[in-house]
């Protein structure tokens, strides 16, 4: 029993082997040279490339840029009418909605106080080939109907896959209506 706890004793008393200390300094000089050679980038990413050319003069277009389709809409649809102080959102694409496509959405809000239909083309192209880029989707068309008399504040937030998971800058969005 009492060399037992001679033992534990020895043990406990040695002193660090001199190897490790070699070994812990090395690492410590390593790190620091790792350290004072990265260099340390951050990249700001400041939104979107393009630009958006409209010709309405029967309501105003704001666009809201890209997105993920991360959700897929149970529908699409082509038209709807203006609430009078509400959003609508309105899914339209010329293909069906697929996760991990890049998504353009676009905010409109009628400028008549009429209920009448106004149709609203809206094209997107990418990429830097004269003029204005390739066509990435077919054309889309909006049948969007007014509040009525009364006018409103209400808008319609069009929700359009454009059909592809990536995209080449800059994009160029067309958006008329009559």
């Amino acid at each position: 029993m009492t060399s037992i706890r001679v033992l534990l004793s020895r043990i406990t008393t040695k002193k660090v082997p001199a190897l490790a200390l070699v070994v812990v300094g090395l690492m410590g000089m390593v790190a620091g040279v790792l350290a004072a050679v990265i260099t340390v980038t951050p990249n700001n990413f400041t939104g979107e490339v393009g630009t958006v050319h409209t010709n309405t003069g029967t309501m105003t277009v704001a666009d809201n840029g890209l997105s993920i389709v991360s959700n897929v809409p149970g529908s699409t649809n082509s038209s709807a009418t203006f609430l009078t102080s509400s959003n609508k959102n309105l899914y339209c694409s010329c293909t069906s909605f697929v996760a991990g496509h890049w998504m353009e959405s676009i905010v409109f809000t009628d400028t008549q106080t009429d209920s009448s239909a106004h149709t609203v083309k809206i094209t997107i192209n990418d990429g830097a080939a004269s003029p204005g880029g390739s066509a990435l989707i077919a054309a889309v068309t909006l049948t969007l109907t007014g509040p009525g008399a009364g006018g409103g504040t209400g808008t319609i937030t069009a929700y359009i896959d454009l059909g592809t998971a990536s995209i080449t800058a800059p994009l160029t969005v067309y958006v008329s209506s009559t």
